[in-house]
């Protein structure tokens, strides 16, 4: 039993993970695609500029929560 746990709790990290970064990054799609259907020319650009923020922040916060991943998973028990 505790061995069908281990394997939903690993499914569910990586699910929460690519569900995270999908809804991140498609907030920040529509965001901008409203803004460009509202105004074309100057107001978006404040938009896109924080949306490669945004990105980078992300990519931070997806790369370090794999690294811990991986290393709770390969780390030897106490």
């Amino acid at each position: 039993f505790v061995g069908l746990l281990e394997i939903i709790s690993e499914i569910a990290k990586m699910v929460s993970l690519s569900l995270r970064l999908f809804g991140n990054i498609f907030a920040g799609e529509v965001l901008l695609t409203v803004m460009a259907g509202l105004v074309a020319v100057l107001v978006p650009l404040p938009f896109m500029a924080l949306e490669l923020i945004v990105g980078l922040i992300q990519a931070m916060v997806f790369a370090m929560l794999t690294l811990v991943y991986l290393t709770v998973a390969t780390s030897e028990p106490h």
